[in-house]
């Protein structure tokens, strides 16, 4: 097994220990392997139900209209719908 070490904030350290205190992690190792273990697991984990894919696209929606319209000035929506 290899071992890692890097330091965390001192504020995410105390949400670290009360996350194990609550949960019943043994130790911060344990913890953080169990959180690695679990971010690569959603991340690879196809979207499964309606909800989760609507959450998904909509936050991809935004995210594609912040970059795109960032800075520019947008006519409200009563202009951009007058001629329907």
């Amino acid at each position: 097994m290899s071992v890692v070490n890097f330091s965390i904030p001192k504020t995410l350290n105390k949400r670290v220990i009360q996350t194990i205190k609550e949960r019943g992690f043994i130790s911060k190792a344990e913890f953080f392997r169990f959180a690695a273990i679990y971010f690569m697991d959603v991340l690879s984990k196809p979207i499964s139900d309606e909800d989760g894919r609507l959450d998904y696209l909509t936050k991809k929606v935004s995210n594609q209209v912040t970059d795109r319209f960032k800075d520019k000035k947008i006519h409200s929506l009563k202009d951009q719908l007058a001629d329907l």
